[in-house]
C-alpha cells in the first residue's frame, strides 16, 4: 500500500502534497484506491483539508489525470527533440515513449482513459491530452510522406495501435515476448509495423529499435 512510506505533511503546498499522495495510491492500488479520505490520510492532514483544493473525488482524479498527461507530454517532447527529425524517427520516438511509460506505470496510463472517473473538460484532461496530440501531429507533419491519408488520420492510427497494444498488456491479455521472425522484442516489432503501415520502411529493415 502507498501509505507504508507515508511522510506526514506539515507545511508548504498542500495541493502538490495531496496530488503526490494520490499518485502514490494510484500506483500502488489503482484508481479505486484514490479517494479524498485516503489521500488526506496519506498526506497526513485532516479529512476536510482536501476540500480547499478538490471539491470531490472526481476533481481529484481529474487533476491527477491532467498531471499524468502533462508528464507524458514532457517525456514525448524530449524524445522527439532528441530523435532524428525524419517522420519515421519521430513516430518511433513517440511510440516507444508511450509504450515504455504505459508499461512502467499501468495504473497511471489506465486512468487517462477512465472517463467514468472525472469530467474530461472541467478537469483539464482534454486540454492536457490535446497538447500531446498536437505535438505528435506536428512531428508527423514534417518532411516528405508517401501516405495517402491525412496527418490527422495518421496520428489517430498511431495512437490506436500503441494504445491497443499496451492496453492488452496491462489487462494481461498479452504478455511480453519476441517476434518469431526478427527476434526483436514484440513491442519494438510492433513499432516497426506501425511505421511500415504509415508509409515507412519494411519492418525489421530500419534502425534496430529500442527495447520497450
Amino acid at each position: 500500500m502507498g501509505s507504508q512510506g507515508r511522510k506526514t505533511y506539515h507545511h508548504g503546498d498542500l495541493r502538490t502534497a495531496l496530488l503526490a499522495s494520490g499518485l502514490a495510491l494510484l500506483d500502488a492500488d489503482g484508481p479505486e484506491a484514490v479517494t479524498v479520505r485516503a489521500v488526506a490520510r496519506e498526506a497526513g492532514v485532516a479529512h476536510s483539508a482536501p476540500a480547499n483544493h478538490f471539491r470531490d473525488r472526481a476533481a481529484l482524479l481529474g487533476a491527477l489525470a491532467a498531471g499524468i498527461f502533462g508528464e507524458l507530454a514532457i517525456k514525448v517532447e524530449k524524445a522527439l527533440a532528441a530523435a532524428n527529425q525524419t517522420r519515421d524517427a519521430q513516430l518511433r520516438a513517440f511510440a516507444e515513449v508511450v509504450m515504455r511509460y504505459a508499461l512502467r506505470y499501468p495504473n497511471r496510463y489506465s486512468l487517462l482513459w477512465r472517463r467514468d472517473c472525472f469530467d474530461v473538460e472541467q478537469s483539464g484532461v482534454e486540454a492536457a491530452g490535446t497538447v500531446l496530440y498536437d505535438r505528435v501531429k506536428a512531428a508527423l507533419a514534417k518532411g516528405d510522406s508517401n501516405s495517402k491519408v491525412s496527418v490527422e488520420t495518421e496520428v489517430i492510427a498511431a495512437w490506436s495501435l500503441v494504445h491497443g497494444y499496451v492496453s492488452l498488456r496491462i489487462q494481461g491479455t498479452l504478455i511480453d515476448g519476441k517476434d518469431e521472425v526478427s527476434g526483436m522484442p514484440r513491442a519494438a516489432a510492433i513499432v516497426d509495423v506501425l511505421i511500415a503501415g504509415l508509409g515507412g520502411k519494411r519492418p525489421g529493415r530500419g534502425r534496430r529499435p529500442t527495447t520497450v
